[in-house]
Formats: C-alpha cells, structure tokens, sequence
C-alpha cells in the first residue's frame, strides 16, 4: 500500500495530465474556429470582377452596325449589395505614369491620366445601379477614333467605382490577339 504522500502525488499528475488534453483540445477547437472565421472574413462583402470587350457590336433586336462600343461586364460574386456609381477611362502618358503612385504623380501635370467619366449605354440600367449579390451590370461606351487610339497605344484602363470601397476597380482594356498556331478562316 502506498503511503497516502504518494497517492497524492499519483492523483495530481493524473488530473494534470487530462488538463493538459483537455487545454490541447481547446487549442484545436479554438483554432478551427479562427479559420472559419478568418475564411468567413474574407469571403463575405462584395467581390466584384470585371471582364472588358473592346471592338463589341450589337446583335440581334437592336440594329446599330455603323458603332463598335467598349463594353465592360461587372459581376458581384460576393454577399452583400453595393452601388455602381462611376464608370471611367483613363489614358496614361506613358507607361511609367501607370504605375507610379499618385502621391509621386503629383509633383507633374504631365505624368496625370486624362479622365473620362462615361454615361454608359447598356442594361439592366443607368448609373447609379444598385447591384445585388450574383447579378451582372453592363456598361458600353461608344468607340470612337479617340478610343481606337487610346486603346492601340495600350495605356488605356476601365475604372469602376461603387458605394462598397474607397478604391476603383481597375482593368486595363487589351485586345484580343488569336495564338500564332491559331487556323486562319
């Protein structure tokens, strides 16, 4: 029989060592909970993405083939509503002026895109749109010879500003080149 020192001593290291599970368990549980949480973060809100088609012609009940127009697709693939307020254009310089920060540009007027706000022709509407979770918003703007130009020197940019950010979306506007070994028709 042990002497009751010892049997003592036996019962501590017994009710530590199940703390010691139990605490590693709530560590697990703790830090399963933190990564829902951390995903949950970052996949609510509003995410929008923006594919552009320059060169774009309408087809079907509206007949207008004299026009070619820059359409811009915008899609909310997030959870919560917002607001498209702007659609605009923008024409760098040069190349550096595109990624030189606004604080730096702002020392010349002539590192400074030109801006072109555009009244957007297309569905499901006019600006302002409310846009709701899993829904599309289609913006075209008629392509002119100014356009043409802005877009073959390749500095041209599709901003689009909503209610849900401080920051534009941005995508720059390029075209579509077939690959080398594409079939010619």
């Amino acid at each position: 029989m042990d002497s009751p020192e010892v049997a003592v001593a036996r019962y501590a290291a017994s009710i530590s060592l199940w703390a010691l599970y139990v605490s590693g368990g709530a560590l697990f549980v703790s830090a399963c909970v933190f990564a829902l949480e951390l995903r949950r973060f970052f996949d609510e809100g509003v995410r929008l993405t923006m594919s552009i088609m320059p060169d774009a012609r309408l087809f079907g009940g509206v007949q207008d083939v004299s026009n070619a127009y820059l359409s811009v697709t915008i899609t909310n693939r997030g959870s919560a509503p917002t607001t498209i307020t702007h659609m605009l254009l923008y024409d760098y310089p040069s190349r550096l002026a595109q990624y030189l920060p606004r604080r730096l540009s702002g020392w010349t007027r002539k590192q400074r895109p030109q801006t072109f706000v555009i009244n957007p022709i297309g569905a499901p509407g006019p600006l302002p749109y409310v846009l709701q979770p899993g829904h599309t918003w289609l913006g075209m703007a008629i392509q002119n010879a100014d356009l043409e130009r802005m877009i073959e020197a390749g500095r041209l940019f599709v901003g689009i500003i909503g209610s849900h950010s401080d920051k534009t979306l941005f995508r720059r506007v390029r075209r579509w080149k077939p690959p080398k070994d594409a079939k010619a028709a």
